[in-house]
């Protein structure tokens, strides 16, 4: 065998390793991105479905204590949505949900200590912009403003990650009292 010849057969092997590699990578990042996103991970308080009450869906996403994570969580809904919103947050900046809201949301049920910023910002963007003083009202509301085959979302767009539990079991008992 030659110099030339056992050369080539390195470099045909580095080549094959390389591109094997290679392919490794991008199918591990995909399964993670493909996973980050998947609806069948499921955590508690993240588009949950708590009940449906003459044909109105009432589903509790207190996880969503950002925009982002409210945008994604109205864009897989293709129902009409009321939307209930607690916003405690006088830092929150809603302008993300500008288009999916004109597109997608009916009415705004708020409350917390921030409902003025709530309504400054979706005037003329939302038909019905509803303040309530706690999210027993709030169900109560929603309960009464939504249609056959509408969506009660509870997505706050805003928050810590500690209001989520007590956020989200306070939404479970408002519905399951209605």
């Amino acid at each position: 065998m030659t110099i030339e010849l056992l050369a080539k057969q390195g470099a045909k092997k580095v080549y094959t390793n390389l591109a094997g590699r290679t392919y490794q990578e991008i199918m591990f990042k995909h399964k993670a991105m493909h996973n980050q996103f998947s609806p069948q991970m499921e955590q508690e308080h993240q588009r949950e479905v708590v009940a449906k009450i003459k044909d109105v869906k009432y589903i509790n996403d207190a996880f969503s204590i950002n925009t982002n994570i409210t945008w994604f969580t109205m864009e897989q809904i293709s129902s009409r949505i009321v939307w209930i919103v607690e916003d405690d947050n006088s830092q929150q900046d809603y302008n993300a949900l500008l288009s999916v809201s004109r597109e997608k949301v009916v009415a705004l049920i708020c409350y917390g200590k921030n409902i003025e910023k709530l309504r400054m910002t979706f005037q003329g963007i939302i038909p019905s912009i509803l303040p309530v003083n706690n999210i027993n009202d709030a169900a109560l509301l929603a309960s009464a403003v939504a249609q056959e085959n509408d969506v009660v979302l509870f997505s706050p767009a805003n928050g810590t990650k500690e209001d989520i539990e007590k956020r989200g079991v306070d939404f479970r008992k408002a519905v399951n009292n209605l």
